[in-house]
Formats: structure tokens, C-alpha cells, sequence
């Protein structure tokens, strides 16, 4: 399993393409740490948690299509074909890219907050003191559970693509899939639907879009808070079966 890790961080790191894509976290930071939010003017240190407020529609897109082009790509390429058939154990295989793909989200999503903390921590905007005790505690466990939010929109897409075998449309899928969370829950608040609305709020891209109110109404550690975390888990671990079990019954690969 560390050889293929290894190779696919090899295959990552040569692709002139993709280095384009911590440029473009960087500039989010930056913007995100430039940004003037209404809240942050009454509550001095509250701007530090607003990175999903300001990039939420940013941060699940990008990640679906990187995942998609990633993943995706290996079909288009034959990668798979080729790999196992020198003998590579499938379950080595579809971790290693799985956890390679999770190690780049979370490599690029940390470079992105730690610019928008360095630069609001620099340049703060709150005129008084913050309501929230034990300020970078909770924007620890904020940060996490924004995090385990892209690792499950990872893992469902990485899933995907085994199911699609197509590049393109993984892209498409995974853009598909963020829209069809938004709209399940726009759809399910304009008609009222209770029991639909509150099964939206834990999808990934919607979660990530309502964040920010736990960190402005003091509420990052409460049941409510940590249901999210756990929330992601669940669909990382049940998409990851899902992909899995698709791989490994697909004789078509072998």
C-alpha cells in the first residue's frame, strides 16, 4: 500500500495542471482574509471562523472537480488497468488514491486557513471583545469539521468515478451532486418539508454553508456541532464501502 501511495503522489506532483490549484486556494485565502463581513465588526476575533461563510460555494465545487479529474482521470488513462495488472492488491490500490485525494484536499484547505487566520489575526476587524471563551480551541474543532465536510464530498465523488469510469463525467457528477444538495435544501425550506430539510442540513455542501452561524451564536461545542462530524464520518465510511465494493465486483478492471 505505501509503494502505490507513493507512486500516486509521484503521478500527482507531475501533472502541470494541478499546480495550478494551490495558487488558486492562496488567492482564496488572501481574499477571504481581506474580506469585510457585516458580523465581524461587532465581534472582534468571530472574522477567524468565517472562511466556509465566505468561500462555501467555492471549497465543495472545487473539490468535486478535483476529485473528479483526479480519479476520473485514471480510466481515461488506463492507469487502473495497468496497475493491477502487475499484481497490485485492488483494496491497496483504491485506499492508497483515496487517501492520497484526501491528503491533497486537506493539504490545500489548511494552506487556505492558515492564510485567512495570519491575515485577519494581522488585520482585525471586531470593534469589541468576542463572546466565544477559548477562542483557537474552537476554531480547531471548527476547521475539523469543515474539513471532514470535503473528505466526505471526497470520498462520495472518489466512489463515483468507479461507477462512471469516465473523467468528464465525474466532473460533471461531482458538480451535479453540490447543486443537487443545494437545491434539496432550498426546495425543501420553500415547501415546508420538515423531515427533508433537516436530512438536507446534513449534507456536506449545505453544512459547510451554515457553519459559520455555530461560530456566531457560541455554539461549536455542542451536540448540534459535533452531530456534523459525525455526520461526515458516516458518509465517508459508507460512500468508501460503496466505492470499494463496486471496484473490487467489477471484473471489467482485472
Amino acid at each position: 500500500m505505501k509503494n502505490v501511495f507513493r507512486a500516486e503522489c509521484y503521478i500527482l506532483r507531475h501533472d502541470r495542471l494541478l499546480w495550478l490549484v494551490p495558487l488558486l486556494y492562496c488567492a482564496v485565502g488572501v481574499n477571504a482574509g481581506l474580506y469585510d463581513h457585516a458580523v465581524m465588526d461587532i465581534y472582534k476575533g468571530l472574522e477567524l471562523f468565517s472562511l466556509p461563510e465566505i468561500a462555501n460555494v467555492f471549497f465543495p465545487f472545487s473539490v468535486a472537480i478535483l476529485t473528479g479529474y483526479v480519479i476520473g482521470g485514471d480510466f481515461s488513462r488506463r492507469t487502473i488497468r495497468n496497475t493491477l495488472s502487475v499484481g497490485t492488491d485492488k483494496k491497496h490500490y483504491y485506499f492508497s488514491r483515496l487517501s492520497v485525494q484526501c491528503l491533497m484536499t486537506g493539504a490545500l484547505f489548511a494552506c487556505t486557513g492558515l492564510i485567512h487566520v495570519v491575515c485577519h489575526s494581522l488585520r482585525p476587524q471586531g470593534e469589541s471583545d468576542i463572546r466565544i471563551e477559548f477562542l483557537w480551541q474552537k476554531l480547531a474543532v471548527y476547521m475539523a469539521v469543515v474539513l471532514l465536510q470535503l473528505l466526505a464530498h471526497v470520498s462520495v465523488i472518489n466512489a463515483m468515478c468507479y461507477f462512471l469510469k469516465n473523467q468528464l463525467a465525474a466532473i460533471v457528477a461531482g458538480i451535479g451532486l453540490v447543486y443537487l444538495e443545494l437545491i434539496i435544501s432550498q426546495a425543501a425550506e420553500i415547501n415546508g418539508i420538515a423531515s427533508v430539510q433537516t436530512f438536507a442540513g446534513f449534507l456536506p455542501t449545505n453544512v459547510i454553508r451554515n457553519l459559520f452561524a455555530c461560530a456566531v451564536y457560541d455554539k461549536v461545542f455542542t451536540g448540534e456541532f459535533f452531530g456534523y462530524g459525525f455526520s461526515a464520518i458516516l458518509i465517508i465510511v459508507v460512500s468508501s464501502a460503496a466505492g470499494y465494493k463496486r471496484f473490487y465486483d467489477d471484473a471489467c478492471l482485472t
